[in-house]
């Protein structure tokens, strides 16, 4: 109320000296300005009446005819007026001068324009004999051509084709065939189709361009396509590719036509389902027909007797319909969102809100229904019933007429008695589309479905639509997000219009209404749809960009106009006709109003707001943020610049961005100091530049200032610019200057004197270092080039303080340089004089996933050149070899790491050439170095996996090295392995050779899954080149295929094939291969070869005679072969398996002995069951 005051007498007390675009203030606009504060009081909370001048000129022309019966606008500025029998052509630009007509068949009552197409369709009236009157619409063709002296040609749409000998310039009209009288048409600018409002029928005629079969030109046609039967009586119509709005006096309904998928799927499935159907009830009679035959039953106990069931299943039927339906909600599954802002993209996984006004603030709860009011979107049927019906004479028809939907958007019904202000009128649908398609993920768009009749094709991605719909005191602005699935768009409310008397028409500009009203014209301010809001913010910017829906729109301006019959938008001016009653001729006036550009317009509300920055500051900010959404809305619409000198748009929009950041960062909270960081980033303003804009007390300067340099797309700064933010810092937080030097990277060149001071002066406040401070002075002195002080600096803080830090700040640890990564002269000061700590920081940040292995072994070389082969290898070697056991030790059985092989394949390659070059002496043994050396490297005998025990009757462990968990050879004293590796373990490990410590890590890597088949190939190859090498043969094993390896130890090491069994087969089947080459190898060898005996020895094991019943017979001895192995843990079918057909009777002994054990097995299980059984007995 005292903001409508103030500008009330401000404006009357510059009366006197301020002169406006149009002419001096008068008695009228004052008389009228309080109009609009009676009207504002009447609407409090809805209008902020802020005086902007946006009309740049005014031109008034007469009419010559009489005037206002179909108003339109052409192309550009043309206005078409409808006369008697013929429409005037002017053209607004040139002050309204009349530059042509084309005559009509009957008094035009309604024109429309198209741009697709460019024809003018009107709907046309002629008395009836009888009372009344006759309605046709009619298209016109080629009407802004010189069509004098030429005649009309005229046809039927859809039934009769062009003249063979026509030419394209004369003047055509097409007549659309209509079988009940019209009321309205409508026309969508992008595909040309044409919508006429019969009744409750709405009928869609589709846009044709044909070809003459004869003369094969072109021509326009148009065909029946949609017929949609409304609930109600349709005075108007809209029409936006697929979406459609119907309105009656009482009654509005805005809806989209969809294609259903699942009734689109279920129309094929359809007949199979009624055959399903039929086959389903006779056999339902047969079962009634033998229930009555059956002795003593009848159909009425059968039917009772399923009743209690029956009701069952209908219970759990209409729960679960209950739960699928529309209007159940399961709170548990529901996730609390606390915000839900103008210019925020919905969720797209959301399928509805739950809006709780009392929790949170209904401005920020999206869009509240008011009472009588549907916000979609809904199925068509819950609130309007629509039925579709397409029509079986269109060419285009592709799709079965019962699959398409009407999904409902908007629906509102006014209450006669308890809402009279009806009806509803100017309605509006505006589609948006997206300016620059693919440039922000996850920006909503609808893919093109080429089979829906009623989306064009080849046209820009549309993205969504503004909706406008009014009643003669309130308008109500919608934005509608298009989603592919119809029933999760999004339908927001994007301003509520109260205007100051009852409104007869409504234009809508990109940034601007124009209502024309009781008193005159009105214009407010235009909330943008959210995508245009946010389409020119930069890519990493997720910003809401105010004001809210339920923040108060600005009425910029109001003129008086008196008797104005239509109000008309063209590209750049606004038309209105005024009736001239005076006098006996009733004569029309025709007003242009020359729109200022965005430019302009954007000026002069930043003037205004400026004016009332120290006595109103809300008004100042609305101002600025209704100015920043003009340039918005400008730049996405692509809006050509009055004249060519004018600024360009984008730096005003980067100016605008400046002011509102300058706004909030004098603000106290730091939500609005975010903002402020956010705007200043759209500006592309520097932060030296910022901090010049800005007074040294603002409350928001140092958190803005911190903000941008931070950020990683702020670019690198001057000398000069980085000293003028240090300054800054000195004087305002010196305490955030630590904070700035590790985490800045836009501060490279700055003076290393004064950050010192400063750095040391903070430490010189607190006993005890802050870790910041402690690493910025360290960073410090690296880039003075004093690097033997870092080590010192560093040493004052404790291991773990140090490592804290580091990883707080790890974009310290690695520079790029050339599209090259390597280790920072920070790190390479840590890996010389702190190497714990160097290994700690990078096997988390490794183990986090923020940097991978084979990154960091790059960035390692890259400084430190390795040798992985030989006996060469250096002490880098060995540092990155030592770094890498450190990260696996924790890691190697992780694996969400080792399921990644990309990630670390390299770093297993190095580890497998320095492990092989330590087979060859290159780091020979450290013992004497570190006396825990040789304990250390025996504990990473399983680092990367368990080693196959088999391993351990393999040179080099066979003879004097063997492990005592891989001895099953018999000891001479009859002592088991098992004995012997309990009393010589701790021995065995003491003796191991650096060499055989080497060894015993590589092969446990070859024993994991970590070595690629490259690696392992690489392995055979320095076997093959050094056969001598410790455990060559060991290594190949472990490098071949399964069936590699068992031919390889059957051949070279065949004392080992049980316990090779034993470690690789998991299930007694898989001996099957093993057992047959072994048997096969045996036979192939002569008797006399003494190897004969070894492998009779390993399959059979030792035999001896004995007898059973009175028969002589070898038994064999079960302890050390594979077969004695087999019959004690493989079942008697398994083993029949296993054994070839033809050796059943050679190896007899082992059939019993196996059966004897499978008897033995069944006897157990039975007295275990019988027992179990007796036991369950007693207890009962």
């Amino acid at each position: 109320m005292e903001l409508l005051l103030l500008a009330l007498l401000t404006r009357i007390s510059q009366a006197s000296s301020t002169t406006s675009l149009l002419g001096v203030w008068s008695d009228t606009d004052v008389c009228i300005t309080l109009v609009w504060y009676i009207a504002a009081v009447q609407y409090r909370g809805m209008v902020r009446v802020i005086s902007v001048h946006h009309f740049t000129r005014q031109d008034v022309a007469g009419l010559e005819h009489s005037g206002g019966r179909g108003v339109t606008r052409g192309k550009g500025d043309i206005l078409l007026v409808g006369g008697e029998h013929s429409v005037d052509i002017r053209n607004l630009k040139s002050g309204g001068i009349l530059q042509g007509s084309f005559p009509t068949v009957d008094l035009v009552h309604q024109l429309v324009y198209c741009e697709t197409g460019a024809f003018v369709v009107t709907l046309e009236t002629k008395p009836a004999r009888h009372g009344g009157d006759h309605r046709y619409v009619r298209v016109y063709l080629h009407w802004d051509q010189d069509n004098t002296n030429q005649p009309m040609r005229a046809r039927i749409a859809g039934r009769v084709t062009p003249s063979s000998q026509s030419g394209v310039t004369n003047l055509e009209m097409v007549e659309i065939p209509l079988r009940t009288p019209a009321e309205f048409i409508a026309c969508c600018q992008s595909t040309g189709n044409i919508a006429v409002a019969c009744g409750i029928t709405v009928t869609v005629f589709k846009f044709c361009q044909k070809t003459h079969d004869i003369s094969k030109m072109k021509f326009i046609d148009f065909e029946e396509l949609i017929e949609l039967d409304m609930s109600f009586i349709v005075k108007e119509v809209a029409l936006s590719e697929d979406l459609i709005g119907c309105v009656s006096e009482s009654e509005a309904h805005i809806f989209q036509i969809t294609i259903n998928s699942q009734l689109l799927k279920g129309n094929s499935k359809e007949k199979d389902s009624k055959s399903q159907e039929k086959r389903s009830k006779s056999r339902s009679k047969s079962k009634t027909r033998s229930a009555s035959r059956s002795p003593g039953r009848s159909v009425d106990s059968l039917s009772s007797a399923s009743r209690l069931r029956d009701r069952r299943l209908k219970k759990e039927e209409s729960l679960v319909s209950v739960r699928d339906s529309d209007d159940y909600v399961d709170l548990g599954e529901l996730m609390w969102v606390p915000t839900l802002s103008y210019g925020r993209k919905r969720p797209t996984d959301d399928q509805r809100f739950l809006l709780f006004p009392s929790l949170v603030g209904a401005a920020q709860c999206g869009p509240v229904a008011e009472p009588g009011e549907i916000i979609g979107p809904v199925s068509s049927a819950r609130c309007s019933s629509v039925r579709l019906k397409l029509l079986s004479g269109s060419s285009t028809q592709k799709l079965p007429a019962n699959v398409f939907e009407a999904v409902t958007l908007i629906h509102r019904r006014a209450d006669h008695n308890n809402d009279p202000d009806i009806p509803f009128s100017n309605l509006k649908l505006m589609a948006v589309y997206d300016s620059e398609p693919g440039k922000k993920e996850g920006t909503a768009s609808t893919p093109r479905r080429l089979s829906h009749p009623l989306l064009p094709s080849g046209s820009p991605q549309k993205v969504g639509a503004s909706i406008f719909l009014t009643t003669p005191h309130v308008g109500q602005l919608y934005h509608v997000t298009l989603f592919e699935d119809p029933y999760k768009n999004s339908v927001v409310r994007g301003g509520v219009f109260s205007y100051t008397a009852p409104v007869y028409s409504v234009e809508l500009e990109p940034s601007l209404l124009h209502a024309l009203t009781l008193t005159g014209l009105e214009t407010y301010t235009l909330r943008p749809h959210p995508h245009i809001v946010v389409s020119h913010l930069p890519e990493d910017l997720n910003m809401i960009v105010p004001p809210h829906w339920e923040e108060t729109v600005c009425l910029v301006g109001l003129r008086p106009f008196l008797n104005v019959e239509t109000l008309t938008l063209t590209d750049s001016c606004l038309a209105l006709i005024a009736a001239n009653n005076e006098g006996g001729d009733k004569s029309h006036t025709v007003y242009s109003l020359h729109l200022p550009s965005a430019a302009s317009l954007y000026k002069e509300m930043v003037r205004v707001g400026r004016s009332h920055r120290s006595a109103s500051p809300s008004t100042y900010l609305h101002l600025l943020l209704e100015a920043h959404l003009v340039l918005t809305t400008a730049l996405h619409h692509e809006i050509p610049q009055v004249q060519e000198a004018e600024e360009d748009l984008y730096s005003l929009l980067q100016d605008s961005s400046a002011l509102l950041g300058d706004y909030y960062a004098q603000c106290d909270t730091e939500a609005e100091w975010k903002q402020a960081t956010q705007y200043y980033q759209v500006s592309s303003l520097s932060p030296d530049a910022v901090i010049e804009r800005l007074d040294l007390q603002c409350p928001g300067l140092v958190a803005v200032i911190s903000a941008l340099l931070l950020h990683p797309n702020t670019p690198v700064l001057t000398s000069a610019q980085a000293n003028c933010v240090l300054e800054m810092f000195e004087k305002a937080a010196p305490d955030k200057v630590s904070t700035i030097i590790l985490k800045s990277s836009c501060l490279v060149d700055y003076k290393k004197d004064k950050v010192l001071g400063i750095i040391k002066q903070e430490l010189s406040k607190t006993a005890e270092p802050r870790p910041t401070d402690v690493l910025a002075l360290a960073l410090v002195f690296l880039d003075r080039g004093s690097s033997e002080q870092v080590s010192t600096v560093l040493a004052s803080l404790r291991a773990y303080q140090l490592v804290v830090v580091l990883l707080q700040h790890s974009r310290l640890l690695l520079i790029t340089e050339d599209g090259a990564t390597r280790l920072s002269p920070l790190v390479q000061v840590l890996a010389e004089h702190k190497k714990e700590v160097f290994t700690e920081v990078f096997v988390s940040l490794i183990g986090e996933g923020t940097l991978s292995l084979n990154a960091f072994v790059d960035a390692f070389v890259a400084v430190y050149p390795i040798v992985s082969c030989g006996p060469e290898c250096n002490t880098h070697s060995l540092w990155l070899r030592d770094f890498l056991e450190k990260f696996f030790l924790e890691y190697a059985h992780n694996s969400e790491i080792t399921g990644q092989r990309d990630r670390y394949d390299r770093a297993i390659t190095v580890l497998v050439s320095l492990y092989l070059a330590s087979l060859v002496g290159a780091f020979g043994d450290k013992s004497k170095e570190d006396p825990n050396w040789s304990d250390q490297r025996a504990a990473l005998k399983e680092l990367y996996a368990p080693r196959p025990t088999f391993l351990g009757l393999l040179p080099p462990f066979s003879n004097d090295h063997s492990f005592p968990e891989a001895q099953t050879s018999e000891p001479e004293d009859g002592g088991s392995p098992e004995e012997k590796a309990g009393v010589e373990a701790e021995e065995e490990e003491r003796n191991l050779s650096a060499s055989l410590l080497h060894l015993v890590v590589l092969q446990s890597l070859l024993s994991s899954d970590l070595p690629s088949v490259e690696d392992r190939t690489n392995v055979l190859k320095f076997v093959t080149a050094n056969p001598t090498a410790l455990g060559a043969q060991s290594l190949r094993v472990l490098c071949l295929e399964s069936s590699q390896q068992l031919d390889y130890i059957l051949q070279e090491f065949p004392h080992a094939l049980l316990q090779y069994g034993k470690d690789m087969y998991e299930s007694p089947l898989e001996w099957e291969e093993l057992v047959l080459k072994l048997i096969t190898h045996k036979s192939s060898l002569p008797e006399s070869d003494p190897a004969y005996q070894v492998y009779s020895d390993i399959l059979n094991g030792h035999s001896r005679l004995e007898q059973d019943d009175d028969e002589a017979i070898y038994k064999p001895d079960l302890s050390f072969d594979v077969l004695g192995e087999l019959v004690v843990s493989a079942p008697f079918d398994v083993f029949m398996r296993i054994i070839p057909g033809s050796r059943h009777e050679e190896l007899r002994g082992h059939i019993r002995q196996c059966h004897s054990a499978a008897l033995a097995v069944h006897l157990r299980t039975s007295l275990m069951t019988y027992a179990h059984n007796v036991l369950a007995q007693m207890t009962k």
